[in-house]
């Protein structure tokens, strides 16, 4: 992803999030950890979803929800986070139709790392 400047060199990811959402399954709103640098992105797989975004998002019911923008997330796209969208918006993903798989691709902050943490150097 950094050979095809989807994100920066400065964010090699060392963290991965595997989501595996049968259907009616969602995700709710959320911030992710800022021990985590931005950018990071997200790949979906499988089948196509949308995710949501506010400052404020709303619950409306089981996987339901209310929010200020929704994004479609085909299969095989990558959504890059980063600015108020990482920092300051809510993201969420409502109940899916069918099964699905994302990919979260993170990089831990090295000065947040967990106390003798060593990284793989075939990873680096």
């Amino acid at each position: 992803m950094v050979r095809w400047d989807i994100v920066p060199a400065t964010c090699i990811q060392n963290s991965y999030i595997i989501n595996i959402y049968d259907e009616g399954y969602c995700i709710p709103p959320h911030i992710d950890h800022h021990d985590f640098v931005r950018t990071f992105c997200m790949v979906s797989f499988m089948n196509k979803s949308n995710i949501l975004f506010g400052k404020e998002i709303y619950i409306v019911g089981p996987g339901e929800f209310r929010e200020t923008v929704e994004i479609p997330l085909p299969v095989g796209s990558i959504l890059v986070l980063k600015g108020n969208g990482a920092d300051v918006a809510k993201q969420c993903i409502p109940k899916v139709r069918h099964r699905r798989v994302s990919i979260t691709f993170h990089r831990m902050d090295d000065n947040k790392a967990p106390y003798g943490f060593q990284p793989d150097p075939k990873l680096e």
